[in-house]
């Protein structure tokens, strides 16, 4: 898992290179860049060792990968990074690549495994391949989709797009006004109330005066720039385009 992990970070460079903050490419590149690279570098013979216990190792980096895409910073929770990235957990991913070839297996005359009979199983910590279910007659897509609405039962800010394999509205924007609006939609950001919590700063207060600087505040209160609302974050309109032109260098 450690040799995956590095292979896996390096392709990640490669990636960053492509959302640089000036000139980034965007959003469907990254994303379709990261499945291509860095997400089937680490599928790859995914259903032999998926059940490990050391099998998340290799999940940070995979996480970084879909912070690349959407440009959340590392304090935002982790679902609300793959909803904005489109792409699901990698652990549901892993699970339906074991699933896939499941059923390869089963009904698949030519596969190296077909008509193989499960030896009594010993140890209760060891999770073989033959144990574990088909996908029951679903596409991969959908079972994706499935379980991980099953998994991500969280109940974000209602801006952040619930979980889908395709991109949510803003792809048009510029890089650093999609990094901003994603910032925006899931409430973590460079605001002062984050910085002083992070020891950044000395004091959370926002130069119009307001005590504490929060993303709700530059959002709908703040009289240095444009407001915005939560159906205006989530529908990428014309208002969430002049907020993020005006605050994208600042959170």
């Amino acid at each position: 898992m450690r040799k995956l992990k590095e292979k896996v970070a390096s392709r990640n460079n490669l990636l960053r290179k492509l959302a640089n903050s000036k000139w980034g490419t965007d959003p469907n590149t990254l994303k379709t860049t990261a499945v291509a690279l860095c997400f089937s570098t680490a599928e790859y013979c995914a259903p032999v060792w998926a059940r490990s216990c050391h099998a998340s190792a290799v999940d940070a980096e995979l996480n970084q990968a879909c912070r690349t895409i959407t440009g959340n910073l590392k304090p935002t929770p982790l679902p609300a990074v793959y909803r904005m990235a489109s792409i699901a957990p990698p652990a549901i991913r892993r699970d339906t690549l074991t699933r896939q070839e499941r059923d390869k297996q089963l009904s698949g005359s030519r596969h190296p495994l077909y008509g193989h009979q499960q030896p009594p199983q010993r140890l209760n910590s060891r999770k073989s391949f033959a144990t574990t279910n088909g996908l029951d007659g679903s596409n991969p897509a959908q079972h994706r989709l499935e379980q991980w609405e099953i998994w991500d039962r969280s109940t974000f800010h209602p801006t952040v797009p619930p979980p889908s394999e395709s991109l949510p509205n803003g792809t048009s924007f510029k890089r650093n006004e999609w990094v901003a609006l994603n910032r925006a939609r899931a409430k973590v950001g460079r605001t002062q109330d984050n910085l002083h919590k992070w020891g950044l700063v000395p004091q959370p207060t926002c130069p119009c005066g307001e005590p504490i600087q929060t993303m709700d505040h530059i959002l709908r209160e703040c009289t240095l720039g444009p407001h915005c609302t939560d159906q205006d974050l989530l529908d990428a309109n014309q208002s969430a385009s002049q907020w993020c032109q005006w605050w994208h260098e600042k959170i």
